[in-house]
């Protein structure tokens, strides 16, 4: 019964340290997002300016050109009389 417990203890600390072992090898260029020289020529790749990313940006000019040409629209009506009816029938008597 002791030789068996000795085989079996041995067999675990044999185990766990070849465990031990190769859980600490690793690779010369890891290819996870902790890559430090990924992170050291572009520490933040989602964003385009300071404070906003590519899809941020697309939505924007997206708005901003919406809303121009609205107000555009809204201009050249005025321009023409074409936003509201003339107010020179109000004034004409029969």
């Amino acid at each position: 019964m002791k030789n068996l417990s000795t085989k079996a203890a041995a067999t675990i600390l044999l185990s766990a340290a070849l465990l031990t072992l190769s859980a600490c090898t690793s690779s010369s260029s890891p290819k996870h997002a902790g890559n430090i020289n990924s992170i050291r020529t572009n520490p933040s790749p989602a964003m385009q300016t300071l404070a906003r990313r590519a899809s941020d940006r697309t939505n924007t000019h997206a708005y901003v050109i919406d809303t121009n040409m609205r107000s555009l629209r809204n201009d050249i009506d005025s321009v023409f009389f074409l936003d509201r009816p003339s107010r020179l029938h109000h004034n004409i008597k029969p």
